[in-house]
């Protein structure tokens, strides 16, 4: 004798009492709709809020601003040349445009270790081509 069922796991049906009404309820429906995102959906997530105004880099920090211009500040101080080589590559537009599609949280490791790769091969400009070959290189 063989039973046929639906294809079901234990762990697809609840072993509490899932109300859809009032608090508890709020909770269990909170939790039906969170647990499906964290297997596996922030990627989708970080490109939905990519552009939201609290994830961008030039977001206003809680921690309060910087008093006003100092008096020393304003006063021009003597620099002196620097060739290309010492300053280090230059981020091209392409290039600008690609690194921000990297999520705000590793962007900084990624613009710090592509200006490294970019120093080693002696480039003077970082391109997105730059940018694949260091992901390239550092993934190897």
């Amino acid at each position: 004798c063989a039973v046929i069922s639906t294809p079901m796991h234990v762990q697809d049906v609840p072993a509490r009492n899932s109300p859809q009404m009032g608090w508890e309820g709020a909770n269990v429906i909170f939790d039906a709709w969170v647990h499906p995102l964290m297997m596996g959906l922030e990627e989708h997530l970080i490109g939905m809020f990519r552009h939201d105004f609290e994830f961008v880099d030039g977001h206003q920090s809680h921690l309060g601003h910087p008093g006003g211009k100092d008096q020393a500040a304003e006063e021009p101080s003597p620099t002196a040349e620097v060739s290309a080589e010492e300053r280090g590559p230059v981020w091209t537009a392409d290039g600008e445009a690609e690194l921000k599609k990297i999520p705000f949280f590793v962007r900084g490791k990624v613009r710090r270790n592509t200006e490294t790769y970019a120093r080693q091969e002696g480039r003077l400009e970082i391109s997105s081509e730059t940018l694949y070959d260091a992901k390239a290189h550092y993934k190897a």
